[in-house]
């Protein structure tokens, strides 16, 4: 089984039905806690500010964007939401070699607990240096 560790933004493309072509369809999709929880606030927070991750939600016609939403709210049994639980017993190891703040720590201790590629919709320099030094492979991917 192939895991591929997706952030908030590919996340979003996912529940949206916008399968990011660099992602293999029999990879199996995990994310973590913090990106799911950015998803959620950026698309179901009572806000007005409209911003990347929002938007594309905001976008779709009614129909669409109601069962996007729903699959926000309840993550499909084929998403693997990993957690903190399963996580925190090697983050301290790993936050003794690697100086990050809390969403990339879980990110680098996710890919390694799951043996994952990181699938990043934008570059993130030290979480990218990290999973290396890990042994973790990361994919970047663009817009479609």
């Amino acid at each position: 089984m192939t895991v591929a560790l997706v952030d908030d933004y590919t996340l979003g493309r996912v529940l949206r039905g916008d399968l990011p072509r660099e992602l293999d369809p029999e990879e199996t999709i995990y994310t973590t806690g913090c990106w799911y929880l950015r998803l959620c606030q950026a698309v179901l927070g009572r806000h007005q500010v409209v911003g990347q991750l929002s938007r594309p939600f905001r976008d779709l016609p009614d129909e669409l964007r109601d069962r996007a939403l729903g699959l926000v709210v309840e993550l499909p049994v084929t998403i693997g939401l990993i957690s903190l639980r399963d996580l925190a017993p090697c983050i301290p190891r790993l936050r003794h070699d690697h100086l990050l703040n809390l969403l990339s720590i879980e990110a680098l201790a996710a890919a390694t607990t799951l043996d994952a590629t990181v699938v990043l919709s934008t570059a993130s320099p030290m979480l990218e240096a990290a999973l290396a030094a890990e042994g973790q492979p990361v994919r970047l991917i663009g817009d479609s």
